[in-house]
């Protein structure tokens, strides 16, 4: 049961904060495994990225296990650990683009994609999740008739 100081909206929030962290977790977790523990590397065309993409990567995933612990705490700072990741993951992506951007033989649909699945699957739900931030009323003559869970 949420309490009175809750730091998101409503259910479908916390819902939708949980399954976004975890899956990015289990995306960086999984590359972090095959490239550190089955020795399979980074490709022959990001060695000279080698040491920002592995950086990232041991930031990424600390600062989304502790978002990820924060939702279940009910920690205000889930937000900026949230805000933190994105950044981040942002910085990721583009280098990972910049790379794969050099060899593509049509730039201009590579580069909309590229745009179009961040704002879609990175950029959207951060947005959407501090869109649904909780913030309590000044004073409770303010917050009669709207608690509703």
């Amino acid at each position: 049961m949420l309490h009175d100081e809750r730091i998101l909206k409503n259910k479908f929030a916390y819902f939708f904060a949980i399954i976004f962290v975890l899956c990015w977790m289990i995306f960086f977790a999984y590359n972090m495994f095959k490239i550190f523990l089955r020795g399979y590397g980074l490709a022959e065309e990001y060695t000279a990225f080698k040491i920002p993409i592995y950086a990232l990567y041991f930031l990424i995933l600390p600062l989304l296990t502790v978002t990820f612990v924060s939702i279940f705490k009910e920690s205000r700072k889930m937000f900026f650990y949230l805000n933190i990741s994105l950044f981040l993951m942002i910085i990721f992506h583009a280098i990972i683009f910049y790379v794969k951007y050099q060899r593509t033989t049509s730039p201009a649909t590579y580069l909309f994609l590229y745009v179009f699945s961040n704002l879609l699957f990175v950029v959207g739900p951060v947005v959407l999740i501090n869109y649904f931030k909780h913030i309590p009323a000044k004073s409770e003559i303010e917050n009669i008739g709207k608690h509703n869970d």
